[in-house]
């Protein structure tokens, strides 16, 4: 509709998974836009934008306490009131609870996906070998994006901090009860003990599994949605636009440099 030259940033890759994880908590049409610029402003770890991130993180959480209490006292079929009348034995989620988890599934339900439909996208477009391939057989694409998802991880940095409950050697190196320890997804995406030709993109890898979506009782609950998203939009656009290409050079691209994930800021695109 919009016509060629587009970006597949603001046309898709942004608006697909923002109005599908809205849909899923029941977020009403009218808040999405202003609740995609308070997550996009929070994640922005860039010194100057510190009194910003911490107002629109405050934004955020007020709005989630009075939504998630008017799912408390009349819940229906969407997430969020799953979560406010979920119980284990006695137990329930506090108000404060299920605010910030209502709030961090907005986030992470839409940001990261956004991020790695335009990730993929441009790996895509600029490796031909790859795009013939899942174009020729499109029966390799989930356990092709499985893999692609393991080469560029949405993150550009080190995950959210652990800290070790007890002593505990890795390599050669003690970590100590109280350490705080950052675990690089990246570099154990690249792990040539786990991963044979860590640095190559196979389409038809079949080994261990990738830590993108984080690992055990730290695995991303929403990694099935995120996949799925990701492949139906690079499927689609396969399908759809045969002779989708980048519509400038690959580097004129400009990509994020102010926050923990890492994508092009447009990718504009021709067919």
């Amino acid at each position: 509709g919009h016509g060629t030259p587009a970006d597949i940033m603001e046309h898709l890759a942004g608006p697909l998974p923002l109005i599908t994880i809205c849909e899923v908590l029941e977020i009403p049409e009218a808040d999405h836009a202003q609740l995609r610029a308070h997550a996009r402003t929070m994640m922005d770890v860039g010194v100057a934008n510190r009194d910003a991130a911490v107002r629109a993180k405050a934004e955020l959480r007020a709005y989630f306490a009075t939504l998630t209490a008017q799912r408390r006292k009349n819940p229906g079929d969407d997430l969020i009131s799953v979560l406010a009348t979920a119980r284990d034995g006695d137990e329930i989620l506090n108000d404060e609870e299920l605010a910030v988890m209502a709030m961090v599934l907005l986030i992470t339900g839409q940001d990261t996906t956004t991020y790695e439909i335009g990730n993929l996208t441009y790996l895509l477009l600029t490796r031909p070998d790859l795009l013939t391939t899942v174009r020729e057989r499109p029966e390799l694409l989930p356990g092709a994006i499985n893999e692609l998802l393991r080469f560029i991880p949405f993150r550009k940095g080190v995950g959210i901090p652990r800290v070790a409950m007890e002593d505990v050697s890795m390599s050669g190196v003690t970590i100590k009860a109280g350490d705080i320890v950052h675990v690089s997804y990246l570099t154990a995406n690249r792990d040539a003990r786990k991963f044979d030709r860590p640095d190559e993109v196979d389409l038809e890898r079949s080994g261990p599994p990738h830590m993108t979506f984080g690992w055990g009782a730290h695995h991303c609950l929403g990694a099935p949605l995120a996949a799925a998203e990701i492949e139906i939009a690079l499927g689609t656009l396969l399908e759809r636009f045969p002779r989708l290409a980048l519509a400038k050079p690959a580097e004129e691209l400009q990509w994020n440099a102010t926050s923990i994930w890492r994508y092009p800021l447009a990718l504009p695109v021709t067919w």
